[in-house]
């Protein structure tokens, strides 16, 4: 069970984005697109300047919980229905 998904709230925590607060685009291995953050621009040839943003390793980012404003990190831990569920380490509350 992967610990970060896609639509989940992260924050950049190392790299020439740190700080910056998004949410997964997508993700791709160990590599995770987010939206609006590490967008760069490349010559094309026949179409100019295309804006295209580039993956960041899920190591620079962590899960951002909106109303501590902070950084976590996700665990994975079985519920009483024996089903295994992500929650938040420093609130102890579920994630989804």
């Amino acid at each position: 069970m992967k610990k970060l998904r896609k639509g989940d709230p992260v924050i950049v925590i190392a790299g020439k984005n740190k700080g910056a607060i998004s949410s997964i685009a997508s993700t791709s291995g160990d590599f995770v697109y987010l939206k609006d953050v590490n967008v760069v621009k490349r010559a094309t040839k026949g179409q100019w300047f295309v804006e295209k943003t580039l993956p960041l390793h899920h190591s620079n980012v962590a899960y951002y919980l909106a109303d501590q404003k902070s950084a976590t990190k996700v665990w994975i831990k079985v519920n009483s229905k024996g089903k295994r569920v992500r929650f938040a380490k420093k609130t102890g509350k579920d994630i989804d």
